[in-house]
């Protein structure tokens, strides 16, 4: 599913069986590969897992997807929906990639990221 998957270097694993409720926050990555309902905030990416289902809104550097979330995402770089992943609700990222048989449902607001935002010259 990830190609590259050394790219993707987790601090933090939900695993396929858990189950958790509530807000999530974590200054690093986290991968999940359970099911999540809530608030997800990642200083890093946020790795969904093909197995997955997450049902919440999330806020993350980038947001990489192979299995079900809906919710809204914002992002500061790019959102990435696998082949076998599946996205309903509202995107704010400034790259939104979408493999062939991927589903997305929803609205999508791209602008550039943070870093890529020119400050206007005072005179």
């Amino acid at each position: 599913m990830f190609k590259g998957e050394e790219k993707f270097k987790t601090g933090s694993v939900i695993g396929k069986e858990t189950e958790f409720k509530g807000s999530l926050k974590d200054k690093e990555s986290i991968r999940i590969d359970g099911k999540f309902e809530g608030e997800i905030e990642v200083g890093g990416t946020l790795i969904v897992g093909e197995d997955a289902v997450i049902k919440a809104n999330i806020k993350a550097k980038s947001v990489s997807i192979g299995g079900k979330v809906v919710g809204d995402v914002n992002c500061e770089g790019k959102v990435e929906l696998f082949s076998s992943g599946s996205l309903e609700g509202k995107v704010k990222a400034s790259d939104l990639t979408i493999a062939e048989g991927a589903l997305f449902n929803g609205e999508c607001r791209m602008g550039p990221s943070k870093s890529q935002l020119i400050s206007p010259k005072s005179d």
